[in-house]
């Protein structure tokens, strides 16, 4: 199975200094890239530590690879435990420099030298898996919305010549996953090559603001993107995943998927009942069902579902 954190480690490579601008950056009636995605964040990832500034700029923290603590690392009477230290030094050692730990000898990392190159690099290494998971998260959401056209996006030189371009539309968001998060981490685009994931920016990408916090509000409505699964450290965060919100959105999408299918015309209540519990399991009856298929049914596409109530004998 792949742990999906470790998926994520290469984002850590790309460059986010756009994210440690003032994350409003505007420019007359738009916004740029990173502020967008900021205020996106904060609606739709759950939990969001809304006490750091620039959360996302945290996705360049280094990973830490498989690293130990210092209780494995160590026997209980303070003896390297070799095969470790083997496995571990130079990353214990890189990231040691990363965090500016001094090891007072060249040849041994001490127990406490461990220690402290752990505790500094602890909370770094958790802020940067959370930040990238919500990248991970946000990136195809941003880029449905500006493929579907709920936000007007443009490009705008680097070089600060004030002419602009629209990029609207599935011909430049049409993107995959990774693709969606190279491009918001670089806040920009190649205008010739905008598909080239190795080409070189030269154009920033601004948002108008009209209607944006309107299309946020929304968007929050539909999407959750979960951050956090673990203690991030010092910095507790204070918003609770809502599940149920999850599972009902989950719900809705399958449902949805269903209806338009063309398969389901025949349907009754208690068919698209069993289908859900077959494919979610039983926790998703009852209220949730109940609410996710009031949002499938609230299109007028597909309201003539709604009341399809079980035969009574």
């Amino acid at each position: 199975m792949n742990d999906p954190d470790t998926d994520n480690d290469w984002m850590a490579g790309l460059d986010w200094s756009k994210y440690r601008r003032p994350a409003a950056d505007h420019v007359s009636q738009n916004i740029m890239l990173a502020g967008v995605v900021e205020m996106l964040a904060r609606q739709v990832c759950g939990p969001y530590p809304t006490e750091i500034a620039f959360f996302l700029s945290k996705a360049a923290n280094t990973p830490p690879g498989r690293v130990v603590a210092a209780e494995k690392a160590f026997s209980s009477d303070g003896t390297p435990i070799h095969s470790i230290h083997q496995r571990l030094d130079s990353l214990m050692r890189s990231h040691a420099e990363d965090l500016e730990v001094g090891i007072a000898r060249p040849d041994a990392i001490s127990q406490d030298e461990w220690e402290r190159i752990f505790d500094a690099g602890e909370d770094p290494w958790n802020e940067g898996l959370g930040a990238r998971r919500a990248i991970a998260g946000l990136a195809p959401i941003f880029a449905r919305l500006a493929a579907e056209e709920r936000v007007e996006c443009h490009a705008r030189p680097i070089n600060g010549w004030p002419e602009t371009t629209p990029i609207n539309g599935r011909k430049w968001w049409d993107l995959d996953p990774e693709q969606a998060v190279r491009r918001i981490a670089a806040c920009g685009l190649n205008l010739s090559k905008p598909y080239d994931p190795h080409a070189k920016p030269d154009h920033n990408i601004f948002i108008s603001s009209g209607g944006l916090q309107t299309v946020i509000l929304e968007t929050a409505g539909k999407h959750c993107v979960a951050t956090a699964f673990q203690e991030y450290g010092d910095w507790a965060v204070r918003r609770k995943v809502d599940y149920y919100a999850v599972q009902v959105a989950e719900v809705t999408s399958f449902l949805i998927t269903m209806m338009n299918s063309g398969r389901c015309e025949a349907f009754r209540n208690e068919d698209f009942e069993k289908a859900v519990q077959a494919e979610f399991g039983s926790r998703s009856l009852g209220r949730c069902f109940e609410r996710a298929k009031a949002n499938a049914v609230a299109d007028p596409t597909r309201e003539r579902f709604a009341k399809r109530r079980p035969n009574r004998l």
